[in-house]
């Protein structure tokens, strides 16, 4: 009996440890993937209309339907999303553990319209990073159709981070994403990478200000640890301009990681490049884009 019952507790053991295994499926250090997505998205809207480029308000939403069919892509190809704490151990050749097909699938801004996306995650068993703006969080712009509450408030970011499948980091600060003091300014996208007519000195320094303005304010409405910054950040409207020198270095003195798309010039300064997802974009696409080269350490 005691022979039986030793052989029944080691298959026992067996069992989980396999079942164990194929779940998380981390790979070996000595085999850790060269090639790690990252895709990067907006709002989720259910509108059908069709879009006519990027003049159009829609452009920069993804259709939930093609977000439902783009996920599901994702985990019948086998790919596993991540943290952002493991891709920058993984872009700076640190030891972690990851999936056998890695991705890291994020959202800007903190748009409403984002909280479509939590049950597709839950569905998948994907988890996706935020990248926050505190001058957006809970503020009424307007937004392109003209609705009122277009970004989550603080307490909608809070209650995103708490289901577990959200992780947050830094975007933007106070005014780092939308400056709108200097809106006669069109041509700067109001953002980093513009002086606003302001002299080298005043420049760096309020870039300077907005960035630890918006991490301390991440710290106190996430209850952060003191000192705490991003592994990882997203440069507003996808790079960092060549047009200001000083930039790009100042941002891999801040962060582990910057991800870009525009002016995307490898792994310089800690630059990554990110995929941003917008409408109209097909699987056939989707799937083509994840193969990217880009993405490869």
């Amino acid at each position: 009996m005691r022979r039986a019952v030793s052989i029944l507790l080691g298959a026992a053991v067996l069992a989980l440890t396999a079942s164990a295994a194929g779940a998380t499926a981390l790979a070996r250090p000595d085999s850790a993937p060269t090639h790690i997505p990252v895709l990067g998205y907006h709002g989720i809207t259910t509108d059908r209309t069709v879009v006519h480029g990027a003049a159009d308000p829609r452009f920069f939403d993804v259709r939930l339907s093609e977000f439902e069919a783009q996920l599901k892509h994702l985990r019948e190809a086998g790919y596993r999303s991540i943290t952002p704490e493991q891709y920058a151990k993984w872009a700076h050749h640190e030891p972690v553990s990851l999936p056998e097909k890695p991705v890291l699938i994020t959202f800007d801004d903190g748009q409403a319209s984002a909280k479509l996306a939590d049950a597709v995650l839950k569905a998948n068993g994907f988890r996706a990073t935020m990248y926050v703006a505190s001058g957006l969080a809970g503020e009424f712009f307007g937004g392109p159709n003209g609705e009122r509450g277009w970004y989550m408030s603080w307490a909608q970011l809070r209650e995103l981070r708490a289901t577990g499948r959200w992780d947050v980091q830094f975007h933007a600060g106070p005014n780092g994403h939308a400056y709108f003091q200097f809106a006669r300014f069109p041509d700067c996208h109001h953002d980093y990478t513009c002086r606003f007519g302001q002299s080298e000195d005043k420049y760096r320094r309020r870039v300077q200000s907005d960035v630890s303005k918006g991490l301390g304010a991440m710290r106190a409405v996430f209850r952060l640890p003191a000192g705490w910054r991003s592994a990882t950040f997203a440069a507003p409207w996808g790079g960092t301009a060549d047009a200001e020198p000083w930039l790009a270095p100042y941002f891999a003195s801040q962060f582990p990681v910057v991800f870009v798309e525009d002016g995307y010039r490898g792994n310089v300064d800690n630059q990554r490049y990110r995929l941003e997802v917008h409408n109209p974009v097909d699987l056939a696409q989707f799937e083509a884009a994840l193969a990217s080269p880009r993405f490869e350490r």
